[in-house]
């Protein structure tokens, strides 16, 4: 399934992507959720009876998943994401684990990183951890799962519901979080994907205060739902979380209050933070006092 919002520039090479696959044996239901530009007209284009396209007012990348998740036949679920590109085997390789693996009721893969342009980055996102790994997954870090690469039975979203709607950010890491409690997650180390970093999904493209409202609303969410997890161990990931952004925040100019709110969160969550976070503070200061020189 591929959900796409305005991606004229990218929409046609994920599909094809998908449709040259050596694994042939698939329905691709894309849903257009709401584009302005010529993202529809490239879809209808594509002749191709495996190709099932849907089009609705914008409501959201999960709602669009969550339409595609409703109408999908497969015995397994796969996404793309309208930007990325499966490599040619992507598909035969899962097939095949999910097959030999019925304990497995989720696996995911490596996957490199390309530029706007389909130039190889140097970032690498890499599967290593596999069985219950909900400490490993639930927070972003140590392991992010990144989406193009899972592949979900589609029984396991009986028990877990879909995505959540009011989720803007970490809308997939939640679904990871929750089948993690349902199901082993396994990991093949071999790279599926190619996920593409562009001007418009890097992290100066994005809205401070969103991130870190999103992170609240993650974070709550978690603390609501997850009392069968130990409460040191949600507390510490959950500091982990906040840090992370909370870094990651500080390094762009006009920022920082944003990132010292996550700070702050990270260090109520779990104290033993507080050297990190000193540590990123004198980090920035020694970096703009140079800087200002």
């Amino acid at each position: 399934m591929i959900p796409t919002y305005n991606r004229a520039q990218f929409i046609s090479s994920a599909i094809e992507s998908v449709l040259t696959q050596t694994f042939t044996g698939f329905e691709l239901i894309v849903v257009d959720d709401g584009s302005i530009d010529e993202t529809s007209g490239i879809v209808a284009s594509i002749r191709d009876p495996r190709l099932i396209f849907i089009q609705q007012g914008n409501a959201g990348r999960s709602n669009a998943r969550n339409r595609a998740l409703a109408l999908a036949r497969g015995k397994y679920i796969a996404f793309l994401d309208s930007d990325d590109l499966y490599l040619p085997g992507k598909l035969a390789l899962q097939v095949e684990y999910m097959d030999e693996h019925p304990e497995a009721g989720m696996i995911y893969t490596s996957a490199c990183c390309i530029d706007a342009q389909g130039n190889d980055l140097p970032e690498k996102y890499e599967a290593k951890r596999s069985g219950r790994i909900y400490p490993d997954i639930a927070f972003f870090r140590p392991v992010t799962i990144t989406l193009p690469t899972v592949v979900v039975r589609r029984e396991i979203f009986k028990q877990v519901g879909g995505f959540d709607e009011r989720m803007s950010r970490f809308e997939d890491t939640d679904m990871w979080r929750r089948v993690s409690k349902v199901t082993d997650i396994h990991a093949i180390d071999v790279d599926t994907c190619k996920l593409r970093t562009h001007g418009e999904n890097g992290l100066r493209a994005q809205d401070p205060d969103q991130i870190v409202s999103s992170i609240e609303y993650y974070s709550n969410k978690i603390l609501r739902e997850d009392t069968d997890v130990s409460a040191w161990r949600v507390r510490q990931g959950l500091g982990g979380l906040n840090y992370y952004y909370g870094r990651a925040l500080m390094t762009v100019r006009g920022w920082e209050a944003q990132s010292w709110k996550l700070f702050r969160k990270s260090l109520q969550y779990w104290p033993f933070y507080a050297p990190l976070v000193a540590a990123a503070y004198i980090r920035h200061t020694v970096f703009r006092s140079g800087r200002a020189q």
